[in-house]
């Protein structure tokens, strides 16, 4: 065994393998707080939302109704074009104040059903 094939060993191999691990686990992490279902309880007090848990699963958690307020869109810069939070098919913040969470919906008409948009919203 040589001097660089003894330093690649020591060095380069363990630190390619943290890095990969790394990516791996940020990728895991990436944007998993936007909402890929909602579903309303006959009473319409609860919602039942799915939000993406790793990369292939989704993980069904409850929220009430009467909990969730809507999130006033902050600046995200001074050119209002560049904002996703302030068109109507950008994204729509919802806080839940029982559980300190906030869902993040697509706010493009597309994803909903108009008819309950209205009264969730309200």
């Amino acid at each position: 065994m040589n001097f660089q094939y003894g330093g690649k060993r020591l060095f380069a191999r363990p630190i390619h393998t943290a890095y990969i691990c790394m990516l791996i686990v940020m990728t895991s992490y990436a944007n998993m707080d936007y909402v890929s279902k909602m579903k309303y309880n006959r009473d319409k007090d609860l919602v039942f939302v799915y939000k993406p848990d790793g990369i292939w699963n989704e993980r069904e958690y409850c929220h009430e109704v009467h909990h969730l307020e809507q999130m006033v869109p902050f600046a995200i810069s001074a050119i209002e074009d560049k904002s996703l939070y302030n068109r109507d098919d950008g994204i729509l913040t919802v806080y839940d104040m029982n559980e300190h969470e906030e869902l993040r919906f697509y706010n493009e008409d597309k994803y909903w059903n108009m008819d309950l948009k209205d009264e969730f919203l309200n």
